[in-house]
């Protein structure tokens, strides 16, 4: 498939597995440079290698815990100073403990905001000034299938 994308550069939150590590692949495929974050240093790693081996695109891995501002901070600049530019910023990181209202505590519901919500608020303070200054880009926030399923169970997510 060529969505056009060939010689656009991104910034995918998430990057390590799962969804996250499935748009790095299929961005890559299509010709992408790709900054890729997430907490754990060594999957991190290893996903880079793996998608950069495989499509023979550039592919960044930049540990970084986006529930920290300075982390976040610091993924967008170094994102940016590696690729150049930053054409389309990928908000994906993150899951948000299950469960019911009455039996979330406090701390749930701080992990699930500071991550999933505020997160995606700091890459986006970050990246939206170098996105102007550029002419343009694009943003996509992805939050799963909590947020529009009725799901007693999947409340702070949702």
């Amino acid at each position: 498939m060529d969505l056009k994308l060939n010689g656009k550069t991104a910034l995918v939150t998430g990057g390590s597995e799962g969804i996250g590590k499935g748009i790095a692949r299929a961005l890559a495929q299509e010709g992408v440079d790709v900054a890729i974050c997430a907490r754990r240093k060594e999957p991190l790693e290893a996903a880079a290698a793996e998608i950069a081996k495989e499509t023979k695109r550039k592919v960044v891995p930049i540990t970084a815990d986006l529930s920290k501002d300075a982390d976040t901070r610091s993924f967008v600049e170094q994102g940016h100073k590696a690729l150049g530019r930053v054409d389309i910023m990928v908000n994906n990181a993150g899951s948000s403990p299950g469960g019911v209202l009455e039996h979330l505590s406090e701390a749930d519901w701080e992990q699930s905001l500071q991550l999933k919500f505020m997160g995606y608020v700091r890459c986006l303070r970050y990246v939206l000034p170098i996105m102007v200054k550029q002419g343009g880009g694009r943003v996509v926030n992805l939050i799963g299938n909590d947020g529009v399923k009725p799901s007693y169970w999947e409340i702070a997510p949702g």
